[in-house]
């Protein structure tokens, strides 16, 4: 089986001016993030999970319910032009709560694992931030960071030190196809 995790904002959808989505009306799917989705899901062996920082909720600038509420209109939209996703984990704490859930951190990671029961030989973690990147790191995943929402500007504070991606896509279809031709060329061997 293999474990694909998704970030959300900046992968997924546009990351929003003022930082937080707070609303559906605030949530833009990124060119090609759907169908990119739909080609993971029509792979049985494969299980997404969005993993997402939402530290707006520990702030007070959203409301968990409400971020439960964006997630599950975004989970339909997935599911609707043929994607799937397996399970959607979030943190709700700010920085500042040193919580092993927030990424870097591989809290989210372990429970999206613990909580769906998979046994996974092989995981993928996609991002646009290098906090997306180190989690991945940690938990012995393949580290795609994506160019998109804030990818770019991460990129350039690549030094010393920091966790480097195992690879740079332009955005989630191209992730897509990096994870797709990694599988397929293993089951190649």
């Amino acid at each position: 089986m293999t474990v694909v995790f998704l970030d959300r904002d900046g992968v997924i959808n546009d990351n929003v001016a003022n930082y937080y989505v707070k609303a559906w009306d605030e949530f833009t799917f990124l060119p090609g993030a759907k169908e990119a989705v739909s080609r993971l899901a029509e792979r049985e062996d494969v299980r997404i999970f969005i993993v997402s920082n939402q530290a707006g909720v520990g702030k007070g600038a959203v409301s968990a319910e409400r971020v439960d509420e964006i997630n599950r209109r975004m989970k339909g939209e997935l599911e609707a032009a043929g994607g799937r996703v397996d399970g959607i984990f979030y943190c709700p704490h700010t920085p500042d709560d040193r919580c092993s859930c927030r990424k870097p951190e591989v809290g989210l990671l372990a429970r999206a694992l613990r909580e769906s029961g998979v046994k996974s030989e092989r995981l993928f973690m996609v991002g646009d931030a290098l906090s997306d990147i180190e989690a991945g790191k940690k938990a012995s995943a393949v580290a795609i960071m994506v160019r998109t929402g804030r990818g770019e500007a991460q990129l350039e504070l690549l030094g010393p030190g920091v966790p480097k991606p195992d690879h740079v896509a332009e955005s989630i279809s191209e992730a897509a196809e990096i994870i797709l031709r990694s599988i397929a060329d293993r089951k190649a061997i």
